[in-house]
């Protein structure tokens, strides 16, 4: 398969895609008589980001026994992402986390061990963020800052094991 270009995908480029999976929003004809609009794609992004999530844990569930496809889902997201110690890995890693995070909490009243799933990965992005900072030359007091951040998103999410257990 082809590399793709790094380049953001327009908003009607991610509508046909979602279209083409069976995932597309209806949009609103007296809203978007001309289709979606660029302020449509971080939205249209997300949806199509759930749905290959989506489908990530149908094809390649590491759960599973032995855990099917995983090689090959991980071989296809590696072929688009950068080499090992390109800082635009890291990038994606901490992002991801910081989504995994939010989206722990994202319940009315979220659990304590919910509330400490989401510090921990957030430790854990922000551990990834001072491994970038320092790869690319960031200087000591960006590396300090993330790592700072991170340590106090670790605490808070052992206190609040602790106090729970």
């Amino acid at each position: 398969m082809a590399r793709s270009s790094r380049r953001p995908s327009s908003a009607r480029a991610l509508y046909r895609a979602l279209e083409e999976l069976g995932a597309a929003p209806t949009p609103d004809p007296a809203l978007r008589p001309d289709g979606p609009t660029r302020a449509d794609g971080a939205l249209l992004l997300g949806i199509l980001l759930a749905k290959g999530e989506l489908d990530a844990v149908t094809r390649a569930d590491p759960g599973q026994e032995p855990p099917r496809g995983l090689t090959e889902f991980l071989s296809g997201y590696r072929s688009l992402t950068a080499s090992p110690h390109d800082a635009t890995r890291l990038h994606l890693l901490s992002h991801r986390l910081v989504r995994s995070a939010v989206e722990t909490t994202l319940d009315d009243d979220p659990s304590p061990l919910s509330r400490a799933a989401g510090n921990a990965a957030l430790a854990a992005a922000g551990l990834i963020d001072a491994e970038r900072l320092d790869r690319t030359g960031a200087g000591r007091e960006a590396v300090r800052t993330a790592t700072a951040a991170a340590l106090q998103s670790l605490r808070v999410s052992i206190e609040t094991i602790s106090a729970d257990g």
